[in-house]
């Protein structure tokens, strides 16, 4: 999702989703900063689901995105390696900046983490293309597995082993995300084979859409910069956020 790359061809329907999830992840965002550093505890239930629905969509764009790169002949290990280099890096400094600005929640392994790693580690599923809708299950159902496991180390956070106790603000653990990951290549496999789309789609005149659309072709901008926005509101309104001490 986070891939700003533009090939021979985009396709307005993918910007349209990926605008549509990063919409429903500033919402989610914003509502998970009013609860850490407001104590917000209205409709938890609700927005704990909604925050599941929109990192599903987000993660299975990224893949469907990618599948739509590699079937295009994008296969070169320079590419694969840029990729991660920029979103892990990117990810690096959030775990820096939340770990000097927090007191607690520091984000060790969030999405960006977890893309950069996801777009290394589905090179050798690519060749299964839609089959890879019955290997996604296999890291779902092993969530239920390493979610019972905890050790000390920070170093296996990446695959959904925790410590005792453990809390981050973001944490997208390859169990169960890349199977989230995967199904979006599954996708990709049925619906754009050979990168091309398989089905007819017109391209919708609306002023809307558009908007949505440049959104979506801008999310690694746009997300990067949402929370200093957010958190720089918080405090203009309430004065100083309890959790940052101010």
């Amino acid at each position: 999702m986070f891939d700003s790359e533009i090939y021979s061809k985009r396709f307005w329907e993918i910007d349209f989703a990926r605008g549509i999830a990063l919409i429903m992840m500033l919402i989610s965002n914003f509502v998970t900063d009013l609860q850490f550093f407001l104590d917000y505890s209205e409709h938890k239930l609700f927005w704990r689901i909604f925050a599941y629905a929109t990192a599903s969509l987000f993660v299975s764009i990224s893949g469907l995105s990618l599948w739509i790169s590699h079937a295009r002949g994008k296969k070169n290990i320079r590419k694969y390696l840029q990729r991660f280099t920029k979103l892990f890096g990117l990810g690096l400094l959030i775990t820096l900046s939340t770990y000097i600005l927090l007191k607690r929640g520091t984000i060790y392994f969030g999405v960006l983490h977890f893309l950069g790693v996801a777009s290394l580690l589905v090179i050798p599923f690519y060749q299964l293309g839609w089959k890879n809708i019955f290997i996604a299950p296999l890291f779902l159902l092993g969530h239920e597995i390493v979610r019972e496991i905890h050790a000390e180390s920070l170093f296996l956070l990446p695959l959904g082993i925790t410590p005792h106790q453990f809390f981050t603000l973001d944490y997208f653990p390859i169990f169960p995300w890349f199977g989230v990951f995967l199904l979006g290549t599954a996708v990709g496999g049925i619906l754009y084979p050979h990168g091309q789309r398989k089905f007819n789609l017109n391209n919708l005149d609306n002023p809307v859409i558009d908007v949505i659309c440049f959104i979506g072709r801008n999310t690694l901008k746009i997300y990067l910069i949402h929370q200093p926005v957010f958190v720089g509101l918080l405090m203009l309104i309430y004065g100083g956020l309890p959790n940052l001490g101010v």
